[in-house]
């Protein structure tokens, strides 16, 4: 294995998949199939990528996923939204936390326990199916409508009956999140377990991360989730102000009924 080799062949996987097979490499990067595989093998090894044993496709290893998250955990935006997330856990009572999209993958940045009785705590490098839960998909809805084609060409298969289970209910989902400015999830990733997210960016380098509320789905009813929302968008907003993000996270913020 080259380091020549292996950078060309992150570079082809951050344009063109998100798992992949030896014979769609070799095709790709016009290697030989033979040194093409031995490549892959030594990198599966060293732990920069990862083998599914069922169909013996191969995706970003965990080591790589790691390092991404712990690169993005430092940057200013990522210290100001968990400052903000800190007051609003302070406020609620519920877990939040901030993640990052890697392909087709979330990965936990920070992530800060609730006070409720029922805790939902997400551990920092944590990853989750991007397609499956409110902080891919609000990330996700910051992308080319091509380029998530082009991430999801082969669709995963969903986790929970709940989750979008091909590419159109996935983009039909896109657009809600685009329309409405945040997203939200149940029973989708883990029974039991719900969620609503915001994205927002550094105008500077064009990195997004999402922040979320994390609640049990079934003790959170659909005002409540709202006005959790409308929380979120709240900060979104002054952070947006603040790094120069010239999508804004929402037209306005939900609705909340009082009294």
């Amino acid at each position: 294995m080259t380091l020549a080799n292996a950078a060309a062949l992150f570079h082809w996987i951050k344009r063109n998949a998100d798992d992949f097979a030896v014979g769609e490499v070799s095709q790709a990067l016009g290697w030989p199939k033979s040194s093409t595989s031995r490549l892959l093998q030594n990198m599966h090894r060293h732990g920069l990528l990862e083998r599914d044993p069922a169909t013996r496709r191969y995706r970003l290893g965990l080591l790589i996923l790691e390092l991404a998250g712990r690169h993005r955990a430092g940057e200013p935006l990522v210290e100001a939204a968990d400052a903000a997330l800190a007051e609003l856990t302070r406020q609620t009572g519920h877990a939040t936390g901030i993640s990052i999209l890697v392909g087709t993958e979330v990965i936990v940045l920070r992530s800060r326990a609730g006070t409720q009785p029922l805790r939902v705590v997400t551990p920092p490098g944590n990853r989750g199916p991007a397609w499956a839960t409110s902080t891919g998909r609000a990330l996700l809805a910051r992308l080319p409508d091509a380029e998530i084609a082009q991430l999801f060409r082969r669709f995963p298969r969903p986790p929970l009956p709940a989750a979008p289970h091909s590419l159109p209910a996935l983009m039909q989902r896109i657009r809600r999140v685009r329309s409405a400015g945040w997203e939200e999830a149940s029973n989708e990733q883990m029974p039991g377990l719900g969620g609503v997210s915001v994205a927002v960016a550094d105008a500077r380098t064009g990195d997004a991360v999402a922040l979320y509320f994390a609640f049990s789905a079934l003790h959170v009813n659909r005002p409540e989730r709202r006005a959790l929302a409308a929380m979120l968008l709240e900060a979104a907003s002054g952070l947006a102000a603040r790094f120069g993000d010239v999508a804004p996270p929402a037209p306005r913020a939900p609705r909340v009924a009082h009294g």
